[in-house]
């Protein structure tokens, strides 16, 4: 398992994917800002997750109350 811990978190998208060949996909990319010492201000920065599911309904997204 991995924890991934992104701060200052503008954005979430979540899009479904054709790559064919029968696969269930989902692209989700994290919009954040972080400050860049060097620059002395906030950059905007994108991360970008693959999902590859095995069936419909892992793809249903769940909240916790």
């Amino acid at each position: 398992m991995a924890d991934i811990r992104i701060h200052k978190v503008t954005k979430i998208e979540i899009k479904k994917v054709d790559k064919g060949n029968g696969y269930l996909c989902r692209d989700i990319t994290i919009h954040n800002k972080r400050y860049d010492f060097e620059l002395n201000k906030y950059i905007t920065e994108k991360t970008h997750l693959d999902l590859f599911l095995e069936n419909n309904s892992v793809a249903k997204l769940v909240y916790e109350k």
